[in-house]
Formats: structure tokens, C-alpha cells, sequence
């Protein structure tokens, strides 16, 4: 699907793709922007440092590009997979009692799309400090909305898992999946000083 198509979908009267869709788009434009720094250092003879590694975070970021946008439509889906519970037939106990059990299914399968989402952004937001380091530092600007799009794809997705385990009584995957979440946000955090340092030091304003 291409970015109109995606967006037409987006902003149609319907619940999916939602929230959890546009944040791992988001985090793949962010994958992309690595992608393309680390890229065009690459092309320029003149960076002779970290090259190996610029080649590695080059083609981390592209398969992290590639499995979120994979996480876009499984995010999608999962949505409708709880609409479809939610629609089963009620009007038996039997019937009661596998539409209850479809729901908690459906519920669950619809939190493993963000988690994952937040996985992929914490190991793009890793490639960070490699990219700061030997990165083009005129495209410290690029480098920057990069992470700023991982961070907004992290932040909702993870709200998106959040409001899914509110409606999950599995007490174990509820209380790994909170603290995958709190780890995730702390990660996250720890990459914003380097970052605004680097932004400073280029004479721009720090992050907002």
C-alpha cells in the first residue's frame, strides 16, 4: 500500500488501522531517515571513519523499516480480530462462555503488535549513538526527526498495548508486558541527552 492509500485508510470512519498502525509507520519513516543518513555518509569518500559500522546500522535500520511497516498491518488486523469476538454470538452459555474466551484471545493478540512495535523501536533507537558518531553531521537534522518519529512511534504504541491489557485478565503476560513497557520507556529516555548535546553543539536548540 502506498502512504495515500495508507492515510485514506487512516482517516476513514472505521477503527483499523488505527493508532497502533500510525505509530509503527511512524517508526519506520524513523528507520528510514537512519537508513538514508547512514546512506548517504557512506557514498561520501571523505568519512573514512566507522564505515563497517555505518554498513551495519545502514542495514539494521532497514529491516527494522521492513518489519514495521509488517507490524503496521498485523496491528491492523489484530484490531479486527477483537471486533470479530466481540460480534460471536451470545445467546447460549456455551456461546457465552467462547465468546469470552475468544475476547481474551483477541485481546492479547491485539497487545503483541504494539509491544513488538516498541521492541523495534528501542533497537532502532540503539543505532543512535553509532550514527551521531560517524553520521554526515550535516544531517544531524535528519538524524534528529528520526529519533523523534521513533520516540512518538514508542510513546503511542505503547499506549496502544496499555489500553489492550486493561481489558486482559492473564495477570502473568499483563504484569511481563507492563514491565516490558516501563524498561522500554527508560531506555528510551537515556538516548534524549546525547542527542541534544549533539543538536546543541551543531547550534541548534535542544530537544522539546
Amino acid at each position: 500500500m502506498d502512504l495515500s492509500n495508507f492515510l485514506d485508510d487512516l482517516r476513514a470512519d472505521t477503527s483499523a488501522p488505527g493508532g497502533g498502525a500510525a505509530s509503527a509507520v511512524a517508526g519506520a519513516m524513523g528507520c528510514a531517515l537512519f537508513q538514508m543518513v547512514a546512506g548517504i555518509t557512506l557514498k561520501l569518500p571523505r568519512f573514512t571513519q566507522g564505515r563497517d559500522k555505518l554498513d551495519e546500522i545502514r542495514q539494521a535500520a532497514g529491516r527494522l523499516h521492513a518489519r514495521l511497516l509488517a507490524l503496521a498491518d498485523e496491528d491492523a488486523e489484530a484490531y479486527k480480530g477483537v471486533e470479530n469476538a466481540f460480534r460471536l454470538p451470545k445467546a447460549t452459555p456455551e456461546e457465552k462462555t467462547r465468546r469470552r474466551k475468544a475476547i481474551q484471545e483477541a485481546f492479547i493478540e491485539a497487545t503483541k503488535s504494539p509491544l513488538e512495535t516498541v521492541d523495534a523501536c528501542i533497537e532502532a533507537m540503539a543505532l543512535l549513538p553509532g550514527l551521531l558518531e560517524y553520521g554526515n553531521p550535516n544531517a544531524i537534522t535528519d538524524i534528529a526527526v528520526g529519533f523523534v518519529l521513533l520516540e512518538a512511534a514508542l510513546s503511542g504504541a505503547a499506549m496502544n498495548a496499555e489500553v489492550n491489557l486493561a481489558s486482559v485478565k492473564d495477570e502473568e503476560f499483563k504484569k511481563a508486558s507492563a514491565g516490558a513497557l516501563k524498561i522500554a520507556r527508560e531506555q528510551a529516555v537515556s538516548y534524549r541527552p546525547q542527542l541534544s548535546a549533539a543538536l546543541e553543539q551543531a547550534g541548534l536548540g535542544p530537544l522539546i
